[in-house]
Order: structure tokens, then sequence, then C-alpha cells
């Protein structure tokens, strides 16, 4: 056997300040391995598998540095230059932690020209979900510049910009997320057996996942056409009808905004759509190739300029390109005139779909770069192509299907273990609002589990508390959403544990929410009060306690900084209150120091409070004077 490192450990990587450092790989059985790294040398023999792990001695920040590894008595030899020492950082989660900075709004030219920082660097772990644990992971080691960075996770970016510029040292971002994933799946299978609400769904799992009847299941149609679950694209039928021609008479179609999605429209089901928009261009581009820019299509595309298939993302039913920018060449064959007649074929066959990148994303411009680009957000023609019913989950579990127990874990988080870290940021639960009441217990685990395949109790966990989503209301007794940000507040009551607080950052019509800026702020303002000890208030105000007297309701707060504060100036908005029947009603609230006093005349003795209790309560007020918003709460655990 060949001598081999572990995945990460490449050229450019950044390795961990101040802990001691694990290096591990594969070599032949009883082989005697050497490693050095600055004036450290450790040396091992690999086992009879022909594993071997040292230890190296802690190092400050700083390098560039070559770690070198060899076989004593060979000539085998390996060497993984320009390396790092800073602060290293595991970022996790779902689709929102996935999004990448490409994708993300408000962004400007300058945000991606100014990101050239070559002391951040990112490995992004390539998506897999196979049956078995696996040694290894896909990806590389990249600095941040203005040709990478669109490509990072945004809000990781943002949480490790501001990491490098306040600590002054290099920041390495592990970026290892999947669209869509549970909470279950990035367990490990002992967290998940030794909790009783995870183990029979993992029995049940066990029992089939293996069967030759469960593979054939998972490769063929069932009676709806559907593989896994997931409904297969019945196939583009609407070109025979003309839909992606210039001549083609759209006028009876419905218009919609674009950039959005067509659940946002009304359309509450996954399908395929067409999309189409004629734009005049200058005279001076007939002839020449163009770049369309689209930024994220949720999920694949095929794309026409007059009546000429220009460019194509996605196969089957792989979804990770769902917020993948996309530009293509518009050869200059198909540029005969001042029109231009664009029509996009968009697949989605689970969640949502659309055409959801950035305003400024959506633009045509000349290849060359010579002329402005002609804007393409607003008003676009759509139809239906196929209507695939509404798909909010998958219903088999096993090889491929990244929702199956621990097979994140298994195939996205093991492989990088024991790599030294600071910690996690973690971006994760709209796969599991379902399951609000469940996921107390599952974030617990999952802290605890990390740490012990870590072997650090004081491996640090960041976590972003959902933002608003769907129809804005001010109150709903049973908002799986608000129970679920309620969950993920308490994992706080775990040492080293912090929250960023986003309910103000959320988009009523869009899972995805664009602005991943701020996100990764509030994650490194946790970090760097909870984590690095810097004298900053850490997030915004959390409920403490209420005393209930008099009538009123007097409710204390923590982490208020310099005091509590509303973000308008007007009186806080969105408390709710109720009396022994337990019916609750809009409140008078008022700030008082820490305090909010909630009060209402009809209710003389009120038993509990509720604040931004609701999907999406859009208008809530409440902040703390950094300008970082209070965390919805409830009083009750009715």
């Amino acid at each position: 056997m060949s001598l081999q490192l572990a995945s990460l450990f490449q050229d450019h990587a950044v390795l961990q300040r101040d802990q001691t450092l694990p290096v591990w790989g594969r070599a032949s059985a009883g082989a005697r391995v050497r490693v050095t790294l600055a004036d450290n040398t450790a040396v091992t023999i690999a086992n009879t598998q022909g594993d071997f792990l040292v230890r190296l001695p802690a190092l400050p920040a700083g390098g560039p540095h070559t770690l070198a590894v060899s076989i004593e008595g060979s000539d085998e030899r390996v060497e993984v230059r320009d390396l790092l020492v800073g602060e290293v950082w595991l970022a996790s989660g779902q689709s929102n932690m996935e999004m990448k900075l490409a994708g993300c709004r408000p962004l400007t030219d300058s945000d991606i020209a100014s990101a050239d920082f070559p002391a951040i660097r990112f490995f992004n772990v390539a998506n897999r979900a196979h049956l078995g644990p696996q040694r290894t992971v896909e990806g590389n080691w990249r600095a941040s510049t203005p040709g990478t960075v669109g490509s990072f996770s945004a809000a990781a970016f943002s949480f490790a910009r501001r990491l490098h510029r306040e600590l002054g040292v290099p920041i390495g971002i592990i970026s290892s997320s999947w669209g869509g994933s549970i909470i279950q799946s990035w367990l490990s299978r002992s967290a998940l057996a030794l909790n009783p609400e995870a183990a029979p769904w993992l029995e049940r799992y066990e029992s089939q996942v293996w069967t030759s009847e469960h593979w054939d299941q998972m490769s063929s149609p069932g009676p709806d056409g559907r593989v896994n679950g997931a409904p297969k694209d019945p196939g583009n039928t609407a070109v025979a009808r003309g839909w992606h021609q210039p001549d083609f008479n759209d006028s009876g179609w419905p218009v919609m905004p674009v950039p959005g999605t067509w659940q946002s429209a009304g359309h509450r089901h996954s399908g395929v759509y067409w999309f189409r928009r004629t734009v005049e261009i200058p005279a001076a581009w007939a002839g020449r190739d163009l770049h369309l820019h689209f930024g994220g299509i949720d999920k694949q595309d095929i794309t026409y300029v007059n009546g000429v298939e220009v460019g194509r993302t996605g196969k089957d039913r792989e979804d990770q390109y769902w917020n993948v920018p996309r530009r293509y060449t518009v050869p200059a064959s198909a540029v005969t005139g001042r029109s231009l007649h664009i029509a996009v074929r968009v697949y989605s066959f689970i969640y949502d779909g659309g055409m959801i990148g950035a305003d400024n994303d959506l633009r045509i411009a000349p290849a060359d770069a010579a002329g402005s680009s002609c804007p393409l957000a607003g008003a676009w023609r759509y139809q239906c192509e196929h209507n695939l019913g509404l798909v909010t989950e998958t219903h088999l579990m096993g090889h491929g299907e990244r929702n199956s127990p621990h097979i994140l874990f298994d195939n996205m988080l093991q492989p990088l273990v024991p790599y030294a870290l600071r910690g996690v940021i973690w971006y994760q639960g709209e796969g599991n609002t379902s399951q609000a009441p469940l996921y107390t217990r599952f974030m617990r685990d999952l802290v605890l589990d990390w740490r012990a395949q870590w072997g650090r109790a004081d491996l640090a966990f960041h976590t972003v508390q959902l933002p608003g989503f769907q129809a804005a209301r001010e109150h709903q007794p049973d908002s799986n959403w608000a129970r679920l940000r309620e969950a993920q507040a308490d994992t706080l009551s775990l040492p080293h544990t912090g929250i960023a607080v986003t309910i103000d950052l959320g988009e009523a019509g869009d899972i995805h929410p664009k602005n991943k800026i701020p996100v990764g702020e509030r994650l490194a303002q946790s970090a760097l009060a909870r984590t690095y000890a810097r004298n900053l208030t850490p997030n915004g105000p959390l409920f403490e306690s209420v005393v209930f007297s008099g009538g009123i309701a007097r409710c204390r707060f923590k982490d208020t900084g310099a005091g509590l504060a509303t973000t308008d100036g007007q009186a806080p908005r969105l408390f709710f209150i109720c009396g022994v029947d337990r019916e609750f009603h809009p409140a008078h609230a008022r700030i008082d120091g820490n305090d909010v006093v909630v009060s209402l005349p009809a209710i003389s003795q009120p038993t509990a409070v509720r604040y931004a209790w609701a999907d999406n309560p859009e208008g809530c007020n409440l902040a703390n004077l950094d300008g970082l918003p209070a965390s919805p709460f409830r009083t009750d655990r009715w």
C-alpha cells in the first residue's frame, strides 16, 4: 500500500493553533512512519490494517509550514506545503449554510472584488451519501480570492472574514453541508441508538436497508412513477409545442416577478415550469458572443435563447445545484438582431422551485466585457409543464438518500475526525420543523456526539436560530418554527455554546433568505464573545425569567449589552399575554431597564407571555443597543 494522508492534509490547509495536531493516514502494515512539521518530529508504526496516527505538539499562529511524511527505509515520502496555523472551524448544516456567496444578496461586484484574503481558506466537502462509514472525502483547500469566494458558503465566509479581521490570524473553514438534510443524518449511529425517540426509526431502517427488496425499490419507479420517493422528470414535452422558440405566443401566460419561486406565486407543488422573457439589446451586440447570468435556479434548468439551447445544469434527481450560479454563453450565431427571446425550463422535484438568484445576478452582457449589461430581473411569463404534486420528503432510505440515519455523519463528517478544530458553526433545522418537540434532544445529542468524536469537551458550538418564513403573523399558538427556535435556544444550557438570532433576516416567500452576510457576522459576534472572551455582547436579548404581580408580567432579559431598545424607536411589538384561560391577546409592552413590562387591562391575573411566537413574526422590534434582535420566547411550556 502506498503512503496516503487523510483527505484534509493538502497544500494550503489551515491547522489549528495552540492544540496538539493529529496527523493520520495509511501505509503498508507495519511500516515505520516519520512525520515532521516545523521543528517537531513524531514516529509511529502503521497497524495491521495500514492505519497510522501521530499527534504533534501545538504550534502558535503563523506559517507557511511544510508537513513531511515518510516511510523509514524506503523512498516513499509525501510533502504538504503552504500550511498556515490559525483558527479552524467546521461549518455544517443544510441549504442555508450551503448557500454560496454568489447567490447572496445584497451583493455588489465590489464585495467579490475585495474578497482577497490569502489567509482565509476553505475546504468544501463534496456531497456523498453511501452506505457504510467512509475513510475519505473529496475536496481541496482554496484561499479566498475574487475568483474563488463566490463558491464559498456565504454565512461561513462572512464569519471567517470577521474572525480574521479581529483576531489577526489565518482562518480555515471546513464546509460540510447538504441542502434539505435532517439533523438525524448528521448524528452517529451510536447517538441515534441511545436516543429513545430515534432508536425505533433506526431499527426499522436497519431491518430493511441491506435487503435485495429494498435495493429493488430504490432503483425502480413506484406506481406513481417516483424513485426513492422523488418524482422523476417526465420529460421535456414542451419543446414539441415550441415553448422554447422565439415566435411562440406566450401572451396568455401569467406573469411572475423574477427572482422568485412558483410556490411564492401560489403554486404549492413541485414540478417543471417554464419562464420566458424577451429583452431588447443594443445593436452593437449583434453577432457577438454574450454571457447570460442567472444566479441560482432551484433546482435544475435547460436554457434557450432564440430557440437555441445555450446551457443546462443538473441531471436525474440531483439537488445540489439549487443555488449554483449559472453563466451560459449565447453563441454569436444566435444573436441575430435587437431582440433576445429567453426561455428557461426549471425542474424541481422537492421543496421550492424557481429562478432564485439575486436581482443583480440576473443579467446578460457581451462575453468580451465590452459594454454594459442588460438587467433581467422583473416580470417574466411562466407556465407549468408538469405538476408533480407537493413533495416535502422522500420515503425510502439508504444508499444515495441524504436523510438516511447517520449517513452524512458516515460520509461527510467521520472522515474529518480528529482534525484539530476550535469549533462548529451550525445552520440547520428547516428539515426538522415537523419534529420540533424532539429537536431539543437532537441538538443536545449532536453537540455531545461531535464533542465525543473529536475528544474535546470544549469544542465550541454556535447555532443559527431560524429566521422567519411563510405568511407573516403576529401569533401562532402551535407554530412549529417557533418551537424549533426555542429548541435551538435550549442548547445554550450546554457550556461553550452560542447562538446567532436571525428572526429579522427571513423572507416570507423563500425558505432560503439571501441576506447571509449578517448571519455570518452574528455567528462571529457569538464566537468572539463566548469562545474568544472578547468584551462583546454575544447575541440579542434572551429571555431569562418572569414575575407576575399586580396584573403585570415583568420579563427579565440577559445579553442586553448597554440596554434594551427597539429597532424603530416605538414600543415593543408582538408581545402577547394570557390569563388562566390560556387565551392569548395582544398586550401593551414597555422597556424598563433590562425588563419588559407586559400588561393588558382586561387580564387581571396574567399567567403567561409570548413574544414573536409565530413562523414569521414580521414586525417584532425588540433588540439591544448593539442592534441585535431579541430571540422569540414563551414563558409557558404548554
